[in-house]
């Protein structure tokens, strides 16, 4: 046990494993996260949804929604996606939660919206061509690696036509600061969140200083079998972005504070990316 506990203390190099695959595609894990995206009393996975509204409608008047081929990268189930396809946009969005786009599939139906969901991961599956915008939203982008953010720009500058648009949101260094790293454990850490089984946790928080990143490494122990989630986020300031960005081919880049649109949230910024 002592090395078992030596070992969970160390701390890991930045980006060294990626458990996002874990998190959305394990059967309960989905539908524990389908249920924290459309809770009203948290904003762990999602904004509420008179704060969604206003992000939609906030980019329908900045960059005009009708008729546009919108691609909603991350699109979860659907809060964006059927939003801008009621506003006139035709929507294709991407998910690898099967779980999740079978909600956004339900709720399109029975509202009476077109847009085209698919299963499929955006790191590593194609993009669909000839988009006018392309969304990744509630900082997304934060828990890729520098690779992974290089490839999937490359992707999106790709899929969009001349005078396209890549509108994301981001944590900044606001957000970094708050961040303190310490343990802690439990039986059935966060309510039975983790397993439908009864488990202990551990939850680790990390900060890395030199690369503005932190890790909320989740290590559970059930009966039968010992696993990890690694979450990692990468904070941001706009002079960070601006750099991955031109070195990706876009050239019109605009900075918005607080992407839910209250001026007094220095946490997180949004970002339109031109070509």
């Amino acid at each position: 046990m002592y090395e078992d506990l030596k070992n969970l203390s160390e701390r890991p190099a930045v980006f060294s494993v990626y458990t996002a695959d874990t998190l959305w595609t394990e059967p309960h894990l989905a539908k524990m996260m389908l249920d924290t995206h459309l809770a009203q009393d948290t904003a762990l996975a999602s904004r509420p949804t008179k704060a969604i509204d206003r992000v939609v409608s906030w980019i329908d008047d900045v960059i005009g929604l009708k008729d546009r081929k919108v691609c909603d990268l991350g699109c979860g189930p659907g809060l964006y996606a059927h939003r801008y396809a009621k506003r006139g946009a035709n929507v294709i969005g991407l998910d690898f939660s099967e779980n999740s786009v079978a909600y956004a599939q339900g709720l399109s139906a029975s509202k009476d919206a077109s847009v085209s969901y698919r299963v499929a991961n955006y790191l590593t599956a194609p993009l669909p061509e000839q988009q006018d915008l392309v969304t990744l939203i509630y900082c997304d982008l934060c828990a890729l690696s520098p690779s992974q953010r290089q490839r999937l720009l490359a992707k999106i500058r790709d899929s969009l036509v001349p005078g396209g648009k890549f509108v994301f949101d981001l944590y900044s260094e606001t957000a970094f600061d708050r961040v303190k790293e310490g343990v802690s454990f439990g039986r059935n850490l966060m309510n039975g969140f983790w397993s439908e089984n009864d488990y202990f946790a551990f939850q680790q928080t990390f900060r890395y200083e030199s690369e503005a990143v932190s890790l909320y490494r989740f290590t559970i122990i059930e009966e039968d079998r010992r696993w990890d989630v690694f979450n990692w986020l990468q904070y941001f300031s706009p002079d960070d972005i601006r750099r991955e960005l031109e070195a990706a081919g876009f050239s019109s880049i605009a900075f918005v504070q607080g992407f839910d649109l209250d001026p007094k949230d220095k946490a997180s910024f949004a970002v339109v990316a031109g070509l």
